[in-house]
């Protein structure tokens, strides 16, 4: 890849003769060749890149490097993901378009472009719109629709009737669409609730392996536009995740509780049912929320309280042995002066 292609999609200029430079990789500062591209997202690291061999460095603007080809960015980091999907590989992992294993039922439109890999069951009345890549082993139940440009890696389980969008990826080991968990009790025995609903997934959401996200009961789950979902993550029936909205692993989300968009999720949160989490609110890591929380609040513990809040008592805890010290001196000097005035 010429370095003047990478520079265009950063909209940044070159100098000299450095837009015919050819780029094999995009590597670490401590990895990089002498054909690669890197980035530098942290001033700390100056050093390292300075010692890098590699050809071209990403920096924020007003950084330079010297004896490296500087592409000035206003955010580093941002620039290295756009120029990581540059090289990314996006071919098809198996023979296509459709390998002759998969079980293809006769109603199903897909369009000529898809490729589907071995072993994969597409049911019927399903639609798979253009440039749609379908792993290994996956099975697509009826009535699905996959929208274009999608990528399902192997494995993937999608039940029937569900709603994905375009640009969506599915990793390994996801299901979507399986039943909520909700049952009513006669006598000490459970009665299982079916569920009605769907899932509608909208365009540009990735999801990470081992996800399962529950099908409404009777309205859909809902995945919105351009979120993001790492491994490990549980979605019940009826919750409604907002656009742009992120979770880390582990993260689990009890039914009908609604994300507004840009919420943050940090890693192993647990959300109650029936929540309103607001718009660009933030929750830490572990914590437990059983309350609604507003738009832009930050919050963590169990439960979860003022994130700043509980950054004090957290420190606090800390000092407590010698506070405890303190406090028994001053008793003990308390008890001296009213002996003193008596």
């Amino acid at each position: 890849m010429k370095l003047s292609e990478i520079a265009h999609c950063l909209n940044c200029s070159l100098p000299g003769a450095a837009p015919d430079l050819d780029i094999l990789n995009i590597s670490s500062l401590e990895h990089a060749g002498e054909k690669s591209i890197t980035f530098l997202s942290n001033n700390k690291f100056i050093d390292d890149a300075r010692n890098s061999k590699a050809a071209a460095i990403i920096v924020k603007k007003g950084i330079v490097i010297e004896g490296k080809i500087n592409l000035e960015v206003d955010d580093p980091y941002l620039g290295y993901a756009k120029t990581a999907q540059l090289f990314e590989e996006k071919e098809p992992l198996f023979d296509g378009p459709i390998h002759p294993s998969a079980i293809i039922d006769p109603t199903a439109a897909i369009d000529v472009s898809v490729w589907i890999g071995p072993g994969t069951i597409v049911g019927k009345s399903c639609v798979i719109d253009k440039h749609t890549n379908i792993g290994a082993n996956c099975v697509i139940e009826n009535s699905t629709k996959i929208g274009s440009n999608c990528r399902i890696d192997s494995g993937v389980i999608i039940r029937r009737k569900s709603v994905i969008g375009n640009r969506v990826i599915i990793q390994s080991g996801t299901v979507i669409g399986s039943e909520g968990f909700g049952n009513a009790v006669e006598n000490g025995t459970f009665v299982r609730i079916p569920c009605f609903g769907t899932v509608v997934v909208e365009d540009d959401v990735e999801i990470g392996a081992n996800v399962t996200v529950d099908r409404g009961n009777f309205t859909p789950t809902i995945i919105r536009r351009g979120a993001r979902i790492d491994n490990l993550v549980q979605i019940a029936h009826n919750v409604e995740v907002g656009e742009h909205s992120a979770m880390a692993a582990q993260v689990g989300i009890s039914g009908s509780t609604r994300l507004g968009k840009g919420v943050l999720l940090a890693g192993q949160v647990g959300l109650a049912g029936h929540l309103t989490i607001g718009d660009g609110a933030f929750v830490g890591a572990k914590a437990g929320v059983s309350k609604n929380v507003e738009p832009g609040q930050k919050v963590t513990g169990y439960p979860a309280r003022d994130l700043m809040k509980t950054r004090r008592v957290e420190a606090a805890q800390l000092n407590l042995p010698e506070m405890m010290k303190e406090v028994k001196r001053l008793r003990k000097e308390l008890e001296q002066l009213k002996d003193n005035t008596l």
